[in-house]
């Protein structure tokens, strides 16, 4: 298979893998809520309210080195289904060759740098997104 090939593929599958995770998501969220409401869960304004738990994790090793993961991820967990799931990567391969090199990169590329805070802020990010995020995302009016 060749490099263009495979780099195709590749970004086939991984955009499938995304639309199905977000589907997945949506669905739960859906499932949710209307547990909660028949369950009579909901405030004063009819928003249901969900039971989660939220975790994420960024690697913190010592091998005589302190090291810091470059990247985290973080999910929202409904009682009975998934919510979200983020991911922050402080480093992409593309851009580090270039780097490396000193070159410019020629072509554009799919750059998975998305976060340049600290290691350790990487989880609680990513749950902040992810409940600030859910109302818009899974409500329907």
């Amino acid at each position: 298979m060749s490099t263009r090939t495979y780099d195709k593929l590749h970004a086939e599958i991984c955009e499938a893998w995304k639309q199905k995770s977000v589907e997945t998501m949506k669905n739960a969220a859906d499932e949710e809520r209307a547990l909660a409401m028949t369950d009579g869960q909901v405030d004063a304004n009819g928003v249901p309210l969900i039971t989660v738990v939220a975790d994420g994790s960024w690697a913190k090793r010592s091998y005589h080195s302190n090291y810091s993961s470059l990247s985290g991820a973080a999910a929202i967990i409904g009682y009975k289904t998934k919510l979200f799931l983020g991911v922050r990567n402080k480093y992409c391969t593309i851009c580090k060759i270039a780097e490396r090199a000193n070159m410019s990169l020629t072509k554009p590329h799919k750059c998975f740098k998305n976060w340049t805070g600290s290691s350790s802020s990487m989880e609680a990010d990513i749950t902040a997104e992810g409940f600030s995020k859910s109302l818009a995302k899974y409500m329907i009016s």
